[in-house]
């Protein structure tokens, strides 16, 4: 089965495509260039395998939390090439991903990924159990999380080592280790977690998007205006 793979809900973009024949994975740290990336990514990637977009007979592509205009340009792409060439598309959440390619780590596993304003995109796991959702926090929103356990903590994903950075300041005493392979390509991930959902519930419906857990800037001013405009009559 020829099964392409993307992520570009952070500031790196990564890709894979696995073939019958083949297996390759890039990792591109273009700070979020994936709109001049993505498309000579995927068509590099094909070119090496000997194949064409139309022998493609799945889509996988990461579907947030992460990088609203990542999330967007990674989305419609693989949509794009999905319903021009009639080839199903599966969406997998992101910090799932991130923490599956750290998942042969014993302990909890945290995954991070900076959502600017001082807050991360966060979840935690252990042993395949959900500890924190998909949340929208910072240090203090994990740090009863962290408290409770008693085995060294895994800080993962794109942004782990200033997540860590912020633990530590926070409270010496919380055991927690930042990834030192971080920022790992989850492409490879994308495809285990894809695969597994297009088999037990197939495709994803046409009208299924990104997975936004914030409100943009543009929904934010627009809900200031709204309420400057309420309170001023």
């Amino acid at each position: 089965m020829n099964i392409l793979a993307a992520d570009t809900s952070t500031q790196i973009l990564s890709i894979a495509l696995f073939t019958e024949r083949t297996y390759e994975e890039r990792l591109v740290d273009g700070n979020f260039s994936h709109s001049e990336d993505l498309l000579p990514e995927i068509e590099e990637l094909l070119k090496r395998a000997g194949i064409e977009l139309k022998d493609l007979e799945l889509l996988i592509v990461s579907k947030g939390p992460g990088s609203f205009t990542g999330l967007r340009i990674g989305m419609a792409s693989m949509k794009g090439i999905a319903s021009a060439l009639s080839i199903p598309l599966v969406s997998v959440p992101t910090l799932d991903a991130i923490a599956k390619t750290a998942d042969m780590y014993p302990g909890a596993i945290l995954s991070v990924i900076d959502a600017k304003k001082k807050k991360f995109y966060l979840s935690m796991k252990k042993g395949g159990e959900t500890i924190i959702p998909d949340t929208d926090g910072d240090e203090n929103t994990v740090l009863p999380f962290l408290k409770k356990e008693s085995s060294p903590i895994l800080v993962t994903g794109p942004d782990a080592l200033l997540f860590t950075d912020k633990i530590r300041a926070l409270d010496e005493a919380i055991p927690v280790i930042a990834d030192p392979e971080a920022p790992r390509n989850i492409s490879k991930a994308l495809l285990s977690l894809g695969l597994n959902k297009f088999r037990t519930k197939g495709a994803d419906d046409i009208g299924e998007g990104p997975v936004y857990i914030r409100r943009s800037d543009a929904e934010e001013a627009l809900e200031k205006k709204i309420k400057e405009r309420k309170d001023g009559v």
